[in-house]
């Protein structure tokens, strides 16, 4: 039978039907009122270019009267829009075609775009990553997808991975990089060589032994990725030195909340101070949160604290298998920002906005908020600093010529043991190279759907 309704901006109309009708209609009651969304989503050859898949009408140009005939097919799982009063120069009698599960998707979760499911991140220890993730070969790597796929994936679930079997090239860095996506460009250049120089103007350009440390930590974007081929190794000494910081992230989150809330909120400078060559100046937080959607929490308060207090109940729960995944402080982790040797002086200037008029009114009062600042800053940095050096958590690899190390630069703190400086030309070398974020993960997603045909 013909079963059709008109919806308006704002105005819900309600209608009844039978059977599957009756189900997508009872689906739809909560967007009736939100046409402009729905006139926005259309795809049609006449809303979006079949070839180039851009948009061809602004959502700005969308009539706030705008309204549409509504109607179901395919037994209610098809739903058909004919526009009334449309887009300006669009065609009058323009239709848009939505499959049910895309407006399920949208009432559930806010998002017509089916996830993508990305394996459980995992924070580790040296044991378990030696047990999880083995080195991968080259030629395999390049030449492979499904080789290629893996290694992404482990950078995913634990950040680090070593390929083998490099070419003893300069040029061979570009080539691992470029299988995934475009080098990042910066002032050390598209490539740089890591090894002791005179008057370096970075530790990492010596033989000292270099703390754990995150790279570019004073620019707005650092790199997501970091590669490094070792081309030679040295004499002695030298050794690389990885520790996942997510893995002490959630021991601090357990341990001390306080000091874990304190490092997501509160304020550390980072710069490159060479102004007479460059100068780049950074505010972080140490820990970085990703975005909290209570809507997909469905026994959430939405009180942040409530949700803090189950969370760490759960993260110290014997049994890690059984905490739920929205409850897994793992997952809420974005990006970790640590580089002792970069870090600038403490600044008060982030602080004027949270002050009262009384406060900025005196200066005493101002000083001693900002002491109260830097010394809660630096007790629970001192307690997460002792977390990252925990000898059960370091990885250490004595790099051998035609290993090539990548890891997540703003996960995974990389450090080097002091190393004798060998004959001139025979020194430690290393090819570095970055890559941003954005290609990594368009290279996973468009992987993923190629290789297992996952959305």
């Amino acid at each position: 039978m013909s079963y059709a309704f008109l919806i308006k901006a704002h105005i819900p109309v309600v209608s009844h039907g039978c059977g599957s009708h009756a189900y997508a209609h009872n689906l739809m009651r909560p967007l009736h009122g939100l046409i402009v969304l729905l006139r926005d989503l259309c795809e049609s050859p006449e809303s979006v270019d079949v070839s180039t898949r851009q948009k061809l009408f602004s959502t700005a140009d969308i009539p706030s009267d705008i309204a549409a005939r509504v109607s179901y097919e395919d037994g209610g799982e098809t739903v058909r829009l004919r526009w009334i009063n449309n887009v300006p120069d669009m065609p009058v009698d323009q239709q848009t075609t939505l499959q049910l599960d895309v407006l399920r998707r949208l009432i559930q979760s806010g998002d017509v775009r089916a996830s993508t499911a990305l394996p459980q991140r995992v924070p580790w220890t040296t044991t378990r990553f030696v047990q999880d993730v083995d080195d991968i070969d080259y030629e395999a790597y390049l030449s492979d997808d499904v080789v290629l796929l893996q290694a992404l994936h482990h950078l995913h679930t634990h950040g680090l991975l070593f390929l083998t079997g490099v070419p003893d090239s300069g040029a061979a860095v570009v080539d691992i990089v470029e299988r995934i996506g475009p080098l990042k460009n910066t002032f050390y250049g598209s490539t740089w060589d890591v090894r002791s120089v005179p008057e370096a103007k970075n530790v990492a350009y010596t033989a000292q032994d270099l703390g754990f440390h995150m790279d570019l930590m004073y620019m707005h974007q650092p790199p997501h990725l970091q590669f490094l081929h070792c081309i030679r190794s040295s004499a002695s000494g030298g050794a690389s030195l990885f520790t996942d910081s997510f893995r002490a992230a959630k021991e601090l989150f357990v341990e001390d909340v306080q000091a874990f809330q304190t490092l997501c909120f509160e304020w550390v400078n980072f710069h490159y101070n060479h102004p007479e060559s460059h100068y780049y100046y950074q505010p972080r937080h140490v820990i970085e949160l990703q975005p909290l959607i209570f809507g997909d929490l469905k026994d959430s308060s939405g009180n942040l604290e409530a949700l803090l207090e189950r969370a760490q109940q759960s993260a110290s729960a014997d049994v890690a298998e059984s905490t739920p995944p929205h409850l897994d402080i793992a997952n809420w982790l974005q990006a970790i920002a640590w580089a002792p040797p970069f870090q600038a002086p403490f600044s008060y200037k982030q602080l004027l906005s949270n002050l009262s008029s009384t406060e900025l009114g005196g200066q005493p009062s101002l000083l001693q908020r900002f002491n109260m600042h830097v010394e809660r800053w630096h007790k629970a940095a001192s307690t997460f600093n002792t977390l990252i050096q925990k000898h059960e958590g370091i990885y250490e690899r004595m790099m051998k010529p035609g290993e090539c190390v990548i890891f997540d630069n703003r996960r995974v703190l990389h450090a080097r043991r002091a190393f004798e400086v060998g004959d001139a030309g025979k020194e430690r070398w290393l090819k570095g190279a970055y890559l941003d974020w954005d290609p990594y993960m368009s290279k996973l997603k468009v992987l993923q759907r190629r290789v297992t045909g996952a959305s």
